[in-house]
């Protein structure tokens, strides 16, 4: 999976669960403050974002996601690190 299609899951998602077009959400766009994503959304929102991509992510992983561009790097890196088949 390419970074651009990455990005783009991840822009479906929180359009689909935030009701927001995916053209208005930028890698800047800020989770609480742009999307308004309060602390219980933002569980959800990971809840939808690990059953995409088939991986868990730790809670002490979560806390630093304030941005957009922090669940794509996060899934970057998260990706290069499983083995290739």
């Amino acid at each position: 999976m390419t970074n651009q299609e990455i990005e783009q899951k991840v822009k479906e998602i929180l359009s689909k669960k935030l009701d927001v077009e995916p053209g208005k959400i930028a890698l800047e766009t800020r989770l609480a403050e742009d999307l308004g994503v309060d602390s219980f959304g933002a569980v959800e929102l990971m809840f939808e974002i690990e059953e995409a991509f088939g991986l868990k992510i730790p809670d002490s992983e979560i806390e630093h996601v304030r941005r957009v561009g922090d669940i794509v790097t996060y899934l970057q890196g998260w990706l290069e690190k499983q083995p290739k088949a």
